[in-house]
């Protein structure tokens, strides 16, 4: 049995300043940084190891993947792969959240809304399919497009991963995408529609099926947190 933890990226300063972030991409800010690294360092105090280490091919994924690995002392490579991208927004990408929203939904606070489960992320992809209609090519994706990516890309990690004989991989991938898979695979988010920066969500793959077994875990980044508080890492 192989086990993927499944890691969204550490906080962007488009994060902070509540933008649109698919294929645009923003440094991660400093305490992004600093919560790869305790994530890193929460693996390594809990013992995990990882036989290897995917990310998106987008910059905040794999600036994230390896400040884990460099919190937990692993020499291994990254391998970077484009299905692990997030939602691809078309001409939105970079735009405020709220100014997003108000334009495609005629929803005024982005957040807000989902919050109050007003709007979920899966209208919120197809509303932005529809708005870039008029763009040639329309790069933008509806919900099924991107969970039907993830799941081929997470599929294919999962059988080089059997076959290889790995036990462990992490996975640098982005919340948006995650949650869209994650209802993809019927698995119930209990109507989350956001994934903590850092936060890990366990999966298994055994028999060719895949089974959440923890969910939006932030165990290890507070426990590295902690270990790195006490050594003034």
């Amino acid at each position: 049995m192989t086990m993927l933890y499944l890691v969204r990226h550490g906080q962007t300063e488009f994060n902070v300043q509540k933008r649109v972030q698919g294929m645009a991409d923003s440094a991660l800010t400093p305490k992004g940084i600093a919560d790869a690294k305790a994530l890193g360092l929460g693996f390594k105090t809990a013992g995990i190891r990882f036989n290897a280490a995917f990310a998106s091919d987008l910059t905040r994924a794999i600036d994230t993947a390896h400040f884990i690995l460099s919190g937990l002392g692993e020499p291994i490579p990254v391998t970077t792969l484009m299905g692990l991208r997030e939602e691809n927004y078309g001409k939105f990408e970079g735009q405020l959240a709220n100014d997003f929203s108000l334009a495609t939904m005629g929803v005024a606070n982005f957040h807000k809304a989902l919050a109050n489960r007003e709007i979920t992320l899966a209208q919120t992809a197809d509303a932005a399919f529809a708005a870039n209609m008029d763009q040639h090519p329309n790069t933008a994706e509806t919900n099924r497009m991107v969970q039907e990516r993830l799941d081929r890309t997470l599929r294919a990690i999962a059988v080089e991963a059997d076959a290889k004989g790995w036990q462990r991989v992490v996975v640098v991938t982005h919340g948006t995408a995650a949650l869209m898979w994650l209802n993809y695979v019927h698995y119930n988010i209990d109507g989350r529609e956001m994934l903590d920066n850092a936060s890990v969500t366990e999966l298994s793959w055994n028999n060719e099926r895949f089974r959440v077994t923890d969910f939006n875990d932030l165990r290890f980044l507070h426990q590295g947190q902690k270990v790195a508080g006490r050594t003034g890492a």
